[in-house]
């Protein structure tokens, strides 16, 4: 995960007049994502939208799914991959890896692809009371029963493969495999949070950091997690992400949310395991939580990949596509 609070500083002693600014609409939060020049491969494939019923936290409540839908060629025969974003992060997120140039082939075109949009980020209409991981963790699945979705692989990166994992243990007759990049999952100690997590976590007015939400503020945030300069269109989808008050406060409340509430249960996770992770991640280190996984979850295989951070697909677009296509199209590991 990355979070950015660059403008956190004067949060805490917001007026409360303030906090009625809700700051951007999801719908124009979509649009803008979408006329992205990064995002342009996703822009003819549009956004699908799929009425529901979500299970979360053993509840049931009304759903609105919103994703991208890459359909497979004709002829075609993978099963399908769902693709789950970090957070503050979105679907779009994925654009460069399924369907972008480069030399390795693009995933779109040979198995239905899916890049959902999880509850309480991005353009996502449907709002929750409070937000947790196993919140969002019910919200594929219940993305996935509402589609019928099985045999899926289940691709998520940062925050996003806590909720993979967690699914996968949840919906293991619907989740065949399990991709990981660069995931959340263990407890951390008191020194081990970075700077802008130890303020979501304990400064008082925290959730209200969206009304000083800034672009040059979120720069040497995002740019820690990357093991290159970020580009302009990166940078404006994060901003846009942050843009607005339910999804600042799903960051502020999955931010205080991590704690390795269910690490035990790692384990038991039986499905062929991916483990793709950026050599300069310093959110979730190689030695302290890439190698854990790699310990855990038996027979998992753990792909480094050189030059990156904490988004290696988005950086090193060719190697990640490389090692999925091995994975999702090859054997059994």
């Amino acid at each position: 995960m990355w979070k950015v609070v660059g403008g956190l500083a004067g949060a805490a002693g917001l007026l409360a007049g303030v906090t009625a600014c809700a700051g951007l609409e999801k719908q124009v939060i979509g649009e803008r994502l979408f006329a992205l020049g990064k995002n342009a491969p996703l822009r003819a494939a549009g956004v699908s939208v799929r009425a529901g019923r979500a299970r979360i936290g053993g509840r049931e409540l009304e759903a609105e799914f919103r994703f991208v839908h890459l359909p497979a060629r004709a002829g075609a025969s993978g099963a399908p991959i769902v693709f789950l974003h970090g957070t503050p992060s979105t679907m779009t997120n994925w654009a460069a890896l399924v369907s972008g140039p480069g030399a390795e082939p693009a995933l779109a075109g040979d198995c239905d692809v899916y890049l959902l949009e999880i509850v309480g980020h991005g353009q996502c209409r449907t709002q929750l009371e409070s937000y947790s991981f196993q919140a969002c963790a019910d919200w594929v699945t219940s993305f996935l029963a509402t589609l019928d979705l099985r045999g899926v692989t289940l691709v998520g990166q940062s925050y996003g493969g806590e909720f993979a994992w967690r699914a996968a243990l949840d919906a293991p007759e619907r989740v065949a495999k399990l991709v990981l990049l660069d995931s959340s999952g263990y407890r951390r100690g008191d020194g081990e949070w970075l700077p802008e997590e130890h303020k979501l976590r304990e400064w008082p007015g925290a959730q209200y950091g969206y009304v000083l939400n800034d672009r040059e503020r979120i720069r040497p945030a995002l740019q820690l997690h990357f093991g290159q300069p970020i580009a302009e269109d990166q940078l404006d989808e994060m901003f846009l992400c942050c843009d607005n008050s339910d999804n600042w406060r799903a960051m502020t409340e999955l931010c205080r949310d991590e704690n390795g509430t269910r690490e035990a249960e790692i384990a038991k996770i039986a499905q062929p395991t991916l483990l793709v992770w950026g050599a300069k991640d310093i959110a979730y280190t190689i030695d302290k939580v890439a190698r854990r996984f790699e310990r855990d979850i038996a027979g998992s295989r753990l792909v480094l990949v050189e030059n990156a951070g904490h988004y290696p697909h988005e950086e090193r677009v060719d190697d990640v596509r490389r090692a999925l296509r091995d994975f999702h199209f090859g054997g059994a590991r």
